[in-house]
């Protein structure tokens, strides 16, 4: 590894030991992905635009406690590009989709934000990007398949009793606002870093479906670090950390992978990518990557580890993300031919 690969190397070993340090007086929750860093809006909106590429497209889908019957189900989808480039500068746009469910009550949410960002260099190799995202979001709940102690007559269940509850609506809509910042490293194109952080639900919106009560949807800390170190023709090491925070709940997920390059040839780029990520007191994930020309396809699977091992058996579930970055074609060398009458 060359000096420069090699410091870069030991910037991020030390930033990732000082957050790990901060940090491991909390205690791990469940998360949105274990595949965190392919869900770049979702970790931060100031990782919008940054394409090795002009755009890009991603999706990812998570299923979660199948065994149990509150089976817990993430479908997101993304869309982003940059614009206006300059040798210092550029912009980023995009959107974000999300949708989740969960339990008897089919409790889900919906989301749909529109994102910028932009991004400024600051040295040779070293920029700063700041993000911002604006949404709405719908949740809701179906009473359909629940069950209430006021439809109890003392003898069996009665569907068509009251059931004792007052819900003043069973959908609700509200605005979500969040920014972020990441400040990034570049060598080349297979060694750099990137370390940032964003603040979701900055407004608190009121959550709750009781007209009489006010619930704030807690905001979100994410803060991350994300590294690529080439060690050979052949091979790169990539280490990740990211931990959230949406009190009451907490979580840190600690990533790492072999990058194996097969083939680097223009339109048969071959990568393999095995690894392993860990979410502390939660879930031990294998994870494997493969990368072909423009697309990139990610398979995980939680093996839960937690208390709730009794009801989960270690499963916690599979996670699939697929992304598409759109690239200019290379610029083909031509000759021009002399003229002849």
């Amino acid at each position: 590894m060359s000096t420069v690969k090699t410091t870069i190397f030991k910037h991020f070993v030390v930033g990732l030991g000082l957050l790990l340090g901060c940090l491991s007086g909390i205690h791990a929750q469940d998360i949105h992905f274990s595949q965190y860093y392919n869900a770049q809006m979702n970790l931060n909106p100031a990782l919008t635009g940054l394409i090795d590429g002009q755009m890009r497209y991603a999706g990812a889908f998570r299923s979660q406690w199948s065994s149990v019957p509150v089976a817990y189900k993430v479908l997101s989808g993304a869309f982003d590009l940059k614009f206006r480039e300059n040798p210092n500068s550029f912009f980023g746009g995009g959107v974000h989709l999300y949708h989740d469910q969960a339990g008897d009550s089919r409790l889900s949410s919906s989301r749909v934000s529109l994102v910028g960002s932009y991004t400024r260099r600051l040295f040779e190799g070293q920029y700063m990007t700041i993000g911002a995202m604006m949404g709405v979001t719908q949740r809701s709940f179906s009473m359909q398949d629940l069950y209430f102690d006021e439809q109890w007559d003392g003898v069996k269940y009665v569907p068509g009793m009251a059931n004792g509850e007052n819900f003043g609506k069973t959908s609700k809509f509200f605005p979500n606002f969040s920014a972020g910042l990441n400040y990034g490293i570049v060598k080349d194109a297979r060694t750099r870093l990137n370390f940032g952080g964003a603040y979701y639900n900055i407004n608190k919106p009121n959550s709750s479906f009781d007209n009489l009560d006010k619930t704030d949807l807690y905001s979100r800390l994410s803060v991350y670090g994300h590294g690529a170190f080439q060690v050979s023709s052949l091979l790169d090491i990539v280490l990740a950390v990211n931990h959230q925070i949406q009190y009451p709940h907490a979580e840190t997920v600690l990533s790492g992978s072999t990058r194996i390059h097969l083939s680097d040839t223009p339109g048969k780029r071959l990568v393999l990518e095995p690894g392993f990520a860990a979410r502390f007191g939660d879930a031990l994930i294998p994870t494997f990557y493969l990368m072909y020309n423009q697309w990139q396809f990610g398979l995980s699977y939680d093996v839960n580890v937690s208390r709730f091992v009794n009801a989960s058996l270690n499963r916690g579930g599979p996670e699939l993300t697929v992304i598409y970055v759109v690239k200019k074609p290379a610029p083909v060398e031509s000759k021009i031919c002399p003229p002849y009458l």
